[in-house]
């Protein structure tokens, strides 16, 4: 098992404020942007977002509970980090620091108690509903600087599934300073859209404040979603005060079963289960639980 001491978490948080450092800065800045385009590379880094507000007809469940807590189920061992590092590195105010990332699969054994916890099935769905509710963006993928970050065997690749927020996330903040061949580690899912309904949209530009990939742009007073730029995280649909902004799944099977398939490339062993199996657990919890985590 790797080792961690109790302060480590401390000593990351104040190390990974270095990360948010641009390449404008000079000196340190272009040294800094060397390391994150060197550690972001299709062998290191491919992840997506699910956008939370991609509701599906399983008991209204979103698409990030559909995919994640199918495989929370399914998967041989699992963690809870003690703390979000990039919430815990800016102390958060909006939210909680302690909704850490969760981690899936063998490998996680490894990982030292003073940092994670070594969750049951049933504590790390729990985790995931309570960052969901909380309005957290989460991403799922292998990142390989995971491994040396959390002391787990480089030839060990696990999955990781972040759950982000657009005031401290380091991605969000540094992805328009990477190279396009960067940018692209970060994939759009297969099959979902965000549109605008340009009749409720007033032209406030919330959506465009807070959209980190440059996808939501303002024109003639009304937005609009470059579907190039777009990640479909759904970040804009949470910003959006007059709800004009939707994210729709043109095929929910083909979506989950893409991705899926994707990660299983890089991290070996994931607990893939087919969209239909997925959604059979999700009914099947729901059935079992009809008072509870409804949406």
């Amino acid at each position: 098992m790797g080792t961690r001491p109790q302060w480590y978490l401390t000593f990351l948080a104040k190390i990974w404020k270095l990360a948010y450092i641009k390449p404008s800065v000079p000196v340190f800045g272009r040294f800094m942007y060397k390391i994150r385009v060197n550690a972001t590379t299709p062998d290191q880094l491919n992840i997506s977002y699910l956008p939370v507000n991609a509701a599906l007809s399983v008991d209204s469940l979103s698409l990030p509970r559909v995919i994640l807590e199918g495989m929370i189920r399914r998967s041989e061992h699992r963690i809870i980090t003690h703390r979000c590092t990039c919430r815990d590195a800016w102390k958060c105010k909006n939210y909680d620091r302690n909704i850490g990332c969760i981690h899936i699969g063998l490998p996680t054994a490894e990982e030292d108690a003073a940092v994670a916890h070594h969750a049951s099935v049933e504590e790390a769905i729990a985790h995931l509903r309570r960052a969901l509710a909380a309005g957290l963006v989460p991403f799922i993928g292998h990142v390989s600087a995971d491994n040396t970050i959390w002391n787990v065997s480089k030839d060990r690749p696990f999955t990781t599934v972040c759950f982000c927020c657009r005031c401290c996330c380091t991605n969000f903040d540094y992805y328009r300073h990477l190279p396009p061949e960067a940018q692209a580690c970060i994939h759009r899912l297969h099959g979902v859209t965000v549109g605008v309904d340009r009749d409720r949209c007033i032209g406030c530009g919330k959506c465009a404040a807070v959209c980190w990939a440059g996808a939501a742009v303002l024109g003639g007073g009304k937005s609009r979603i470059d579907p190039d730029r777009c990640k479909t995280c759904g970040v804009c649909a949470q910003a959006c005060p007059q709800q004009a902004i939707c994210v729709s799944v043109e095929n929910v099977e083909a979506t989950v079963n893409d991705l899926l398939g994707r990660i299983n490339r890089d991290v070996g062993g994931l607990p893939v289960a087919s969209y239909r199996e997925l959604k059979a657990q999700g009914e099947e919890a729901a059935l079992s639980n009809p008072h509870k985590d409804r949406g």
